[in-house]
């Protein structure tokens, strides 16, 4: 339920970053989408510390340690 949560919030993050890129038309362009991806990736992982089990947090990094991302 909490990995379910935290990419969730993650695909939430991309699609405002993504949404603010093509909307703001100043230097801000690059800024905020950065900003907004940033803060959404740091939410999500908040989140998933809060509300996963011991045994589900030691199950994700297990799987992070046999599937290091490319």
């Amino acid at each position: 339920m909490a990995q379910t949560i935290r990419f969730a919030i993650f695909v939430v993050s991309a699609a405002l970053a993504g949404v603010a890129f093509f909307t703001l038309r100043s230097y801000w362009t690059w800024v905020a989408p950065l900003l907004i991806f940033v803060a959404g990736t740091l939410l999500a992982e908040c989140t998933f510390n809060r509300l996963a089990s011991p045994e589900e947090k030691r199950r994700d990094l297990e799987d992070r340690v046999r599937n290091p991302p490319t």
